[in-house]
């Protein structure tokens, strides 16, 4: 929030930090004047956290292999950058990143519009695990990262969640293990059939 009591508003009168971004309306704002603020040069920001890709772009990943420069100065390729360790994550990092390759798989999760109206039930917290996998896939796959790495914090939060803590951040997991109910828990949430005696 943006009000006199809100934490941005008394921040920005104790340490004259003055420019908030909403992250869910992805707008600026000025506090504690309160006015949106609209410049093009903050577009990178925005684009940063919540990248986007045409049906051409996907379409052209693999047929031109494009460096990128971060903020830094160091180049990457997009799709093949760095996923941070938080703790003992490096499992399902190894798996996210393996997934992230696939082209398929890829292309379906970096348009969001293609699982976006998908309705599921109230109070399902299945469908989490696609929104984040979604946007880890564009995070990976952005060419205008500010870094040759990202955070899979988010995603992974989703993942315990979801494994009812089978699945941690905190020790080491099975990759194999977590593959095989990654890909049956997006099965589902997408959806998919369920059979008695075998997974999809």
């Amino acid at each position: 929030g943006r009000g006199l009591k809100s934490h941005a508003y008394i921040h920005s009168v104790q340490f004259s930090h003055h420019v908030f971004l909403n992250l869910h309306t992805l707008k600026f704002y000025c506090l504690p004047d309160n006015y949106e603020i609209i410049d093009s040069s903050l577009e990178d920001i925005t684009y940063v956290l919540k990248p986007t890709f045409t049906t051409q772009q996907i379409t052209n990943l693999d047929k031109q292999a494009k460096l990128s420069r971060a903020y830094d100065g160091t180049t990457y390729l997009p799709g093949i950058v760095g996923l941070n360790n938080i703790k003992a994550n490096d499992y399902a990092n190894a798996v996210l990143q393996a997934l992230s390759n696939v082209p398929p798989l890829r292309n379906y999760f970096l348009e969001e519009d293609n699982y976006k109206s998908i309705q599921r039930p109230p109070g399902d917290i299945m469908f989490l695990l696609v929104q984040r996998f979604g946007e880890l896939m564009r995070k990976l796959w952005n060419p205008r990262n500010f870094k040759a790495h990202v955070s899979p914090h988010e995603m992974l939060q989703a993942v315990v969640l979801c494994s009812k803590k089978n699945f941690q951040i905190t020790k080491q997991g099975d990759g194999v293990d977590f593959l095989s109910w990654f890909l049956n828990a997006l099965h589902s949430a997408l959806g998919g059939t369920k059979k008695k005696k075998k997974s999809e």
